[in-house]
């Protein structure tokens, strides 16, 4: 492949469908446990997916589609503008209309300061209670933005990128290293330390290496099939050491689970790059609604507990299969209209700016 290849990962259809599902394994331990909390105790057979190893493989996702989408802005100051104008436009206004809804119950009792927490995603603030639950995840997502950012300035953007990886594993694994014997602990503030240097890093920094041997290697589908098999086998296994995904791994098995996360990917890109797998286009849909979905679920189970708060009495009102399936196809409703008609066309508006810049820039050259 040549060098200067860009990869499009959301024409991998399969990366799509397997984003979709962990963002249903998320909304749908959150919506058990909404639906639990009302019948007093566990529902629905003890029926649950699990969210954590979902949150970690989009982690790795992560790195592998920063990485195949921006390897060709490596050096290149004036990409840094339009890469960080893509990452933070597809992140932002989806997450910002998510925050409408409960907002407007308690918008009167959040301070100016909590306001700029939540509608900044800082890595930089201390812990505090996200108003969309799972917002959580996405300041991290901010960290790896504004590092990978960094590491694609001229010159010294490399050696960024090396030494952030190199203060990770000095952080976590010191023993792997030189020098061993003089390690001391990252004495930083504590929110810096673990959305810039925690083991979530570990989990971008693989599906990093992922994108990068994707885009060089092209084993053949005799390889491919066993490697997927491979990832997916060591991922069921790692999980049922943690809880069945229910919770996170240890700082030793971190690793493993973003290795088999990574395997898994690489497989199933290269096997739908090469033409082996062969998935309807139509389904791709569901990738685009994954985010919306990650993060409109929660509006859904929040109405529900404000409407349980005024009419306690409606608590039985409905079975909790019932309750269950009511709110997941509300969520996922939601989900249909934000993607649709404000997130798909919100980003086409965003490519034609780019575009638009582009053409401009290359005009005045």
């Amino acid at each position: 492949m040549n060098e200067t290849t860009v990869i499009k990962p959301g024409k991998f259809v399969s990366l799509e469908v397997a984003r979709f599902a962990a963002a249903f394994c998320v909304a749908t331990d959150h919506i058990v446990s909404f639906t639990g909390s009302l019948a007093g105790g566990p529902v629905l057979g003890g029926f649950d997916l699990p969210p954590i190893t979902s949150v970690l493989f989009f982690f790795v996702l992560s790195g592998f589609v920063i990485f195949t989408a921006h390897r060709g802005d490596f050096g290149r100051l004036n990409r840094i503008p339009r890469y960080l104008w893509r990452r933070l436009w597809r992140i932002y206004p989806v997450y910002w209309l998510s925050l409408a809804i409960p907002l407007y119950f308690l918008w009167s009792a959040c301070s100016p300061g909590y306001l700029v927490q939540i509608f900044t995603l800082t890595p930089l603030g201390g812990n505090i209670t996200e108003i969309v639950p799972p917002a959580w995840s996405l300041r991290f997502e901010v960290a790896f933005y504004f590092m990978f950012g960094l590491a694609l300035l001229p010159y010294i953007g490399r050696f960024i990128l090396a030494a952030w990886i190199f203060l990770v594993a000095w952080e976590w694994f010191p023993r792997l290293l030189p020098m061993a014997y003089m390690h001391m602990s990252l004495h930083l503030p504590a929110s810096v330390a673990w959305h810039f240097f925690g083991t979530h890093e570990i989990m971008f920094f693989f599906g990093l290496a992922t994108g990068f041997v994707f885009v060089r290697l092209r084993p053949s589908r005799r390889l491919l099939w066993p490697l997927l098999a491979a990832g997916g086998i060591a991922l069921v296994l790692l999980a049922r050491l943690d809880a069945g995904g229910f919770a996170y791994p240890t700082v030793n098995r971190t690793p493993l689970v973003a290795g088999s996360f990574a395997i898994m990917i690489f497989a199933l890109a290269a096997l739908e790059r090469g033409g082996h797998l062969r998935i309807d286009q139509r389904w791709g849909a569901l990738g685009a609604m994954s985010y919306p979905f990650y993060l409109f679920h929660p509006s859904i189970i929040f109405l529900g507990n404000i409407f349980i708060y005024y009419h306690p009495a409606d608590r039985h009102l409905a079975s909790p299969l019932t309750v269950f399936i009511i709110v997941m196809v509300a969520s996922l409703a939601l989900s249909a209209l934000v993607t649709f008609l404000f997130d798909r066309p919100l980003q086409r508006f965003a490519r034609r700016i780019d575009i638009a810049r582009g053409a401009g820039g290359a005009a005045a050259r």
